[in-house]
């Protein structure tokens, strides 16, 4: 049999296993209750009144080149504004004909690099050009996330706008800022240091207190690793507490020994006293470390303006060579963030993910949902392990049970870090800080003469907003490591939360059902991610431009050639020559093989 015959006999078996899958998805009216359908959904006026507000969407993209031995990164975002209503049924319109590109959500920026500064800038040191590409294209994708973060927050300073919709996920933009500043925190260093603001200069203990507090005002678990931040909290909400007090607020009596070494171990790991007092007495924050939430805003805004707005070097710091790296611009990132977050009790924050891989969903959010009852005498899942391709799947075959628009129940994103197999357990070491991040997936199209024929599944998700989030906050024991801890998620269950409601209502009616490629999707976005793309090829062009003609001289003054350009480029472009000219043929007739090139 040869290849082809046995191509074809495995994609064969290969279908079959799809198809039984898919036949095992069939007549599941036992997952029913994972999912939250409503036909024309609605916005409960306690949620959001009767009224005219504006929506804005925002969306980035970035590019590279190369040029005489010098990565040139571009970025840019933009958003799209669009004026809805709220009518006294609660029915949502958007009024997608007036659509407009609001001049005041623009930002780009251009960073030209010399290859060996590269790693400076990244921190990796790849041996390979594919892996220093690969390095390098951290730096555009930080700077478009500064972008589109900046420009959300910007548009959340106007009065009339309700909503904002971002075009990534923000946990899923959220962790992997976290992990680098947890890294600055381990090296004890970052160029952020250097910045002055009016409440003096930040320092690490800054940077600890917003990646764990926020603003200060969140939730925070009562587990021992978040003890020292829950000590810094309370004493934030008072001017001095006593000692006792706060020992029996973190939940360890009267053992004020217990309560030093918490305190110890945060001085330790920042470097900085926080507090004043004796422990046999009363206790209070130095007034530095209770500034450190307007002090780390004001770093933040004057990175933006360094980035986006300024003459100078994005990444070069008072004229000199100390770098910017991609870990500060991330801490700015998470900075952004969380102010972010502080906003999201007056605008509603949705971050959407196209293309997202995740697994939680089916992995950990259903098989708990059997366990708790939720779903039951249900048969067991198939081998599925993508949540987009398994609700896609699910939807299709029983259009009955997730009649379009749907959404699935609501869950915690510390669910992400988490399995079932017979007991929730950590996915890796930890189970993350729950009560910060909302998810959910989303399904908005059906095709009426065909309903198994959908649109396709996305996920969206928002910050945890106590007000309307905290009645559906469950216990839970986890197994961590060797021990069980206790875990308060969010958790939708049973309910349905009218936040997560009014979330379904503004995406299906921002959808626009006219246009295929949007459809099941978000027209503003689509507008804003067309007008990137459209602003970041012509940048390209152009911002290349300018740098070759600043190069050029440069390059002929100290006969740069060969370093100006990459010896397969200029290869390649030879060969392009030769071939169009015909000479290739005309030498090769002629040489013999004795062929001589450039007088060697």
């Amino acid at each position: 049999m040869g290849v082809p015959e046995r191509l074809r006999s495995q994609t064969s078996e290969m279908a079959q296993v799809f198809v039984s899958r898919m036949l095992n998805l069939r007549d599941r009216g036992d997952l029913k209750p994972c999912f939250r359908c409503s036909t024309n959904p609605v916005a409960r006026k306690e949620i959001m009144a009767p009224g005219e507000y504006s929506a804005v969407g925002v969306d980035g993209s970035m590019e590279y080149d190369e040029l005489l031995e010098m990565m040139l990164f571009y970025a840019c975002a933009t958003g799209f504004r669009c004026p809805f209503s709220v009518g006294d049924d609660g029915r949502i319109k958007f009024h997608l004909n007036e659509v407009f590109r609001d001049s005041r959500l623009e930002a780009s920026a251009s960073v030209p690099l010399w290859m060996e500064d590269v790693s400076s800038v990244t921190g990796d040191t790849g041996s390979s050009e594919r892996e220093l590409i690969w390095s390098a294209e951290k730096v555009p994708f930080a700077i478009m996330t500064m972008a589109e973060l900046y420009l959300a927050l910007k548009a959340a300073e106007d009065p009339d706008v309700k909503v904002v919709f971002l075009d990534r996920p923000l946990h899923g933009t959220f962790s992997p800022l976290a992990r680098d500043v947890r890294t600055i925190l381990k090296n004890k260093r970052s160029a952020l240091f250097n910045f002055n603001t009016s409440y003096g200069r930040p320092s690490l203990l800054d940077l600890g207190l917003v990646l764990v507090l926020g603003f200060g005002k969140g939730d925070l678990p009562s587990r021992s690793r978040y003890l020292p931040y829950l000590l810094v909290k309370i004493l934030l909400g008072s001017e001095e507490v006593r000692s006792t007090e706060l020992s029996k607020h973190l939940g360890l009596g009267e053992d004020v020994e217990k309560l030093e070494k918490i305190a110890k171990w945060l001085v330790e790991k920042t470097g900085e006293e926080f507090f004043e007092g004796d422990f046999k007495g009363k206790l209070r924050l130095k007034d530095h470390v209770r500034n450190y939430w307007p002090r780390m805003k004001e770093l933040a805004m004057n990175v933006v303006k360094q980035i986006f707005f300024s003459s100078g070097h994005p990444l070069i710091l008072g004229g000199g060579e100390d770098w910017l790296t991609v870990w500060d611009l991330n801490a700015v990132n998470l900075i952004l963030v969380q102010m972010l977050r502080e906003r999201s009790g007056e605008v509603l924050f949705v971050g959407i993910a196209k293309d997202t891989t995740a697994s939680d969903f089916i992995s950990c959010v259903v098989p708990y949902a059997m366990a708790s009852g939720l779903v039951k005498g249900g048969r067991g899942l198939p081998a599925i392990r993508h949540d987009r391709a398994f609700l896609t799947i699910l939807s299709g075959a029983n259009p009955d049970i997730c009649s379009a628009p749907w959404r699935t129940i609501s869950y915690d994103s510390c669910f992400t870090t988490m399995l079932y197999s017979g007991k929730l357990s950590a996915a890796r070491r930890r189970v993350s800080m729950e009560r910060q991040f909302v998810k959910a997936y989303f399904q908005l199209r059906e095709f009426q003469g065909d309903r198994e024929l959908r649109s396709p599944t996305f996920l969206y998700d928002r910050f945890f907003i106590p007000e309307y989030d905290s009645e559906f906050v469950t216990s839970l024991r986890v197994s961590e490591g060797r021990s069980e801890i206790t875990v308060s998620p969010y958790w939708e269950g049973y309910g349905s939360n009218p936040l997560d409601d009014l979330i379904l209502a503004l995406l299906s009616a921002s959808d626009n059902p006219e246009v295929l490629e949007v459809m099941g999707h978000n027209q503003l976005l689509y507008l804003a991610d067309k007008a990137v793309k459209t602003e970041i090829k012509m940048m390209k062009d152009l911002l290349r431009s300018v740098a070759e003609l600043e190069l050029g001289p440069l390059s002929r003054k100290y006969k740069l050639f060969m370093i100006a350009r990459r010896f397969r480029d200029i290869r390649s472009e030879m060969e392009r020559s030769r071939s169009r000219s015909g000479l290739e043929s005309t030498s090769v007739s002629t040489s013999g093989g004795s062929e001589r090139f450039g007088g060697f």
